[in-house]
């Protein structure tokens, strides 16, 4: 019974891992997407 647990609780943490995992690189290349347009604009409303 006690292999069964381990097995479980070993199962969730790389399930967990793997969630944090994507979810990380989506918000990143979501970041930076938002960050690549945000000098552009800047630039284009400073006063010359």
């Amino acid at each position: 019974m006690y292999d069964v647990c381990q097995l479980a609780t070993a199962m969730l943490a790389i399930a967990f891992t793997a969630v944090l995992l994507i979810t990380g690189e989506r918000f990143i290349e979501h970041r930076l997407q938002h960050e690549a347009m945000t000098p552009i604009v800047a630039m284009a409303t400073l006063p010359r």
